[in-house]
């Protein structure tokens, strides 16, 4: 795709949803130009101590990499958002390594939180979409997701390209542990086409709800919390309803109180090791008469509304199910006749603090 292509809105209505249907485009553009993960993963595997540092969606991608790290490569990270990254720094280990995660590479916080790790003689690797950018400048080594611009604020395509690097690194820190090779890409790309043809099934959902709904509560345990965290964030940036991430296991240590009639809970339960412990916690949610809407390869009765996802490995599962976030969130926003690709009171790189 040349730059006007890509900066044009050609058959769409706005930048937004053509930048998340341009996924299907840009899903496999990190391994296509030249990125030196090898490098990069040397890097962690000489440090004494991984820290990841982001705002907003580029935080939610370190908290996912830091499970798949956990699982899957037996690496301990620490992910701090760079906003409050200065209060930590002072006791950054010798050796340590530090990824920030920015598409802009321009972020305030981010930049500043790298040059206080830098002062007290850490590494800096850097996940970016323009290698040209002050981190790209400031760091050790970095890793370019390819994606084009993004013209709308809140990121879509360029939190995917931030996944799929993610996935990258931990395949090659874990061995091959955690397949993603070649065909698991290829599959991979099938799946996420197959999920953005269901368009018009997010749309017909979204018109059957509530026009004046002021909550959404999305939940998810395990690999699948990072993504209600980041769907809850593009709800709020593109339709300005207040929505909240909830982990499962947490509802009855205070947010269940929060549930009635008036609800809506959208459920991330494709099947594994999470499933009937989200299947059990749907039924609580149930019984207080709120509106579930299930995403998962499995229907499941407790669920009001069902976006079926296709059967992938289970680890691949937050690549797309955050896909039916993204369009849900776009469909909202026009319900509430406002501006997707420009939402009130933010910016699309934040550089100042």
């Amino acid at each position: 795709m040349g730059t006007r292509e890509v900066i044009e809105k050609g058959k769409y209505a706005h930048h937004t949803i053509k930048e998340i249907h341009e996924q299907s485009l840009t899903l496999l553009k990190p391994f296509q130009e030249f990125n030196d993960f090898q490098n990069f993963c040397e890097f962690m595997r000489n440090a004494s101590n991984v820290y990841i540092t982001g705002s907003g969606t580029s935080y939610n991608c370190g908290l996912l990499g830091k499970q798949l790290l956990s699982r899957f490569a037996k690496i301990k990270t620490e992910v701090i958002m760079s906003s409050e990254f200065q209060y930590y720094s002072d006791s950054l280990e010798p050796n340590s390594v530090v990824i920030a995660i920015s598409q802009s590479g321009e972020t305030a916080d981010v930049l500043h939180s790298v040059k206080k790790a830098k002062e007290n003689g850490a590494k800096i690797l850097s996940i970016v979409n323009v290698p040209t950018s002050s981190l790209a400048r400031m760091s050790d080594s970095i890793l370019t997701l390819n994606c084009g611009p993004e013209i709308g604020v809140a990121a879509t395509k360029s939190f995917m390209g931030q996944l799929m690097i993610v996935y990258k690194i931990v395949n090659i820190l874990s061995s091959g542990q955690m397949p993603f090779d070649d065909f698991n890409q290829r599959d991979l790309l099938m799946m996420v086409k197959k999920v953005l043809s269901s368009d018009g099934i997010i749309q017909n959902l979204v018109s059957s709800l509530d026009t004046n709904i002021k909550d959404i509560y999305i939940l998810g345990r395990s690999i699948h919390y990072p993504i209600a965290l980041e769907g809850s964030l593009k709800i709020k940036e593109l339709a300005y309803i207040h929505a909240e991430g909830i982990a499962a296991g947490e509802l009855k240590h205070g947010p269940l109180a929060l549930i009635d009639k008036e609800s809506v809970v959208v459920v991330l339960n494709p099947i594994d090791e999470t499933y009937q412990d989200v299947i059990s916690s749907s039924n609580e949610i149930k019984s207080r008469g709120a509106h579930i809407i299930g995403i998962s390869n499995k229907k499941n009765e407790v669920y009001d509304r069902f976006v079926e996802l296709p059967d992938v490995d289970s680890y691949l599962y937050p690549i797309l199910e955050i896909i039916p976030l993204q369009l849900m969130s776009y469909y909202l926003a026009l319900k509430k006749q406002v501006d997707p690709d420009y939402p009130r009171n933010l910016a699309k790189s934040v550089t100042v603090k």
